[in-house]
């Protein structure tokens, strides 16, 4: 594992099981209780930057990038795609970054919570987490329950699943293509700054890794992952989330041992993180508070 110090942050290659390369940022007192960010499908850390700036500051704060994404290494071949692979990297994570005999928080978007989910069984993840945020996320049925392309029943199954694995590049955002993603992944109501920073990590995302995660998710099923998962755990959904309608917020409630809150938000699309920042930043304080035990 390498180490350097940028500015406030502490970078890190982690390596996981199969030799993945990870980058990973470690933010805040080195003494702080540990809050663990995993984000979603087609973006990077970045994503969760907005909720970091409204954490507490004595927090520390461990951030990475998943594998295919941001400054990770991308898998050369499918083997490297997969729930199990999402598990190693956390995992990864976790060990090289939560001081045994202390438990973190871990935060999950989308296909971060999708890994979180995939890590329940794992005996590093029940050994180093104390709690759980899961937003906008599933753990089953994707194509079958998005209302993202508004076509009626097979054809809009068809329609999710060629959007989830198609592998060709966004480009260049521009009007049309920000108009689209707007309303495939956000709120009506969603800031402009918002959509431009959901615009910026989307269309940074390699077109092979997205397709590929994609086709992963096509094929979701960690309904048992889930179960494994017995530390307390709050799901935030949103009203009009498309991807991950808030169906799957109440199916993971009932799956999870210890589920204290089902949230959904107003307003909320997909993009909990940039959308509703300060909601999740609440119930990370909240939890952490409950739950995260700090380095002794």
């Amino acid at each position: 594992m390498a180490t350097r110090h940028v500015g406030h942050a502490q970078e890190l290659r982690v390596r996981s099981a199969d030799g993945t390369l990870l980058h990973v940022e470690v933010r805040g007192p080195s003494d702080g209780p540990t809050v663990v960010f995993s984000h979603c499908w087609s973006t990077s850390l970045a994503s969760w930057g907005p909720v970091v700036r409204d954490l507490d500051p004595g927090l520390r704060v461990v951030l990475y990038d998943q594998r295919g994404h941001g400054r990770s290494q991308t898998p050369l071949t499918r083997a490297g795609y997969g729930t199990e692979k999402l598990a190693d990297d956390l995992c990864a994570v976790l060990e090289a970054t939560v001081p045994a005999g202390s438990r973190a928080l871990v935060a999950g978007h989308s296909m971060g919570g999708m890994t979180i989910m995939a890590s329940g069984p794992r005996a590093t993840f029940k050994e180093r987490v104390g709690a759980v945020l899961l937003t906008n996320t599933g753990c089953a049925e994707l194509p079958d329950r998005s209302t993202a392309i508004p076509l009626p029943g097979p054809l809009g199954k068809l329609g999710a699943r060629v959007f989830l694995t198609a592998p060709l590049p966004l480009g260049p955002a521009n009007a049309g293509s920000a108009s689209v993603l707007r309303y495939l992944v956000m709120g009506k109501g969603t800031s402009p700054a918002a959509k431009r920073l959901c615009a910026r990590l989307v269309h940074g995302c390699g077109g092979v890794p997205r397709g590929e995660w994609g086709r992963v998710m096509t094929r979701l099923d960690l309904a048992d992952s889930a179960r494994e998962i017995a530390v307390p755990t709050v799901v935030v959904g949103g009203d009009e989330d498309k991807l991950t309608p808030q169906w799957h917020a109440h199916h993971i409630s009932g799956l999870v041992q210890d589920c204290e809150e089902v949230r959904v938000v107003p307003g909320l699309g997909h993009m909990g993180p940039l959308e509703v920042p300060g909601v999740l930043a609440e119930l990370v304080g909240k939890l952490v508070v409950n739950h995260v035990t700090p380095k002794s």
